[in-house]
């Protein structure tokens, strides 16, 4: 797996959440590049115009994009909800400012008011440009502070405020799990050479605490477990009430993971890669990045996590052209003719 810069987790998102903020300021032949134009019923979207009559156009557009997402999942999996959704983006900005007043203040209620005053100021901001695609957002900002909006510009920006409050501030994992759709239906776009989050047990198990300097598995000549005794200790872990608790092993004969639970920590969603296939899954990576850290703290060799599809725990090579993925790029390029073709 290749060894991911420690800045791009951070400087995706982040480009990502500018883009959004920027995209009502966009112009394109003298207008706005992005407007949903209700009151005149007209999409501008970069010189492309859509009127009352081109309902078919808009339609093959969004067909366009859920094909290509759903496609785009099919081969690299979970990319979109892990680096790019917006509950994803708005989740992360908000825990980053969470944490910044955690650092800078006290924990108390002085800490507890600057945070959400800080969470309100980008709950309101995103209100304002995400209006800003329905009404200019240049008149948009200038009726504001002379006057005033409308009754339905008003209300869209304080409900798409508090959603953006309530979802990334407070319901942040719940979303994910119980409410968003896609992730329901996105286990059927799965497939054995679709890549997910992976732990890699036989070189991590059996896990446990060990004296430092005693070096990873490899310096030891311990060697990889066979892929049945490494599952056998991972169910072990995963279910100690049913499998009796986990065997008790000397320090030179333990895995590379030395049972930190960083891992856990960091995961958006508290989930443990460790033991075993996680349906809720974002594929974000922190899971990995933090089990490299703390495996190069130990000086043991790379990271005990990977984003890699089961078919290469086989040494299978990874087929880009499947059943599902055929018949996708079939209905992309049949809807993509339809969108390009004449009129």
């Amino acid at each position: 797996m290749t060894a991911v810069r420690p800045w791009l987790p951070r400087a995706v998102p982040l480009a990502l959440l500018l883009a959004f903020h920027a995209l009502p300021w966009l112009r394109w032949d003298g207008r706005q590049a992005v407007l949903l134009d209700l009151a005149n019923r007209r999409l501008d979207l970069f010189g492309l115009t859509l009127g009352p009559g081109d309902p078919g156009t808009v339609l093959v557009l969004l067909a366009i994009a859920v094909t290509a997402l759903a496609l785009l999942t099919h081969l690299a999996g979970r990319v979109w909800c892990g680096h790019a959704c917006p509950q994803t983006l708005w989740s992360g900005a908000f825990g980053t400012v969470a944490a910044a007043t955690r650092r800078w203040l006290r924990p108390g209620w002085r800490q507890q008011a600057v945070q959400h005053l800080l969470w309100a100021g980008l709950a309101v901001w995103t209100g304002i440009s995400f209006v800003g695609l329905f009404s200019p957002i240049d008149s948009l900002l200038a009726r504001a502070a002379h006057a005033g909006w409308s009754g339905w510009e008003l209300f869209w920006v304080v409900f798409y405020a508090a959603a953006t409050w309530g979802n990334a501030g407070l319901l942040r994992q719940q979303v994910c799990r119980t409410l968003c759709p896609f992730a329901r239906l996105q286990p059927l776009l799965h497939d054995d050479h679709t890549p997910r989050m992976r732990y890699l047990a036989p070189v991590g198990e059996p896990r446990g605490a060990r004296p430092a300097g005693l070096g990873g598995i490899h310096a030891r000549g311990r060697g990889l477990l066979d892929a049945a005794t490494a599952q056998d200790y991972v169910f072990r872990a995963a279910h100690p009430a049913l499998s009796g608790g986990r065997a008790r092993f000397s320090a030179d004969r333990l895995g590379d993971c030395i049972d930190c639970g960083a891992c856990v920590q960091v995961c958006p969603l508290q989930l443990d890669v460790r033991n075993g296939p996680q349906a809720d899954c974002l594929a974000c990576g922190d899971c990995a990045r933090a089990c490299a850290q703390v495996q190069a703290q130990q000086q043991f060799a790379g990271t005990l996590i990977v984003y890699r599809s089961p078919a290469r725990d086989t040494g299978a090579r990874t087929r880009w052209l499947r059943p599902a993925g055929i018949l996708l790029l079939a209905v992309l390029a049949a809807l993509l003719a339809l969108l390009l073709g004449p009129r």
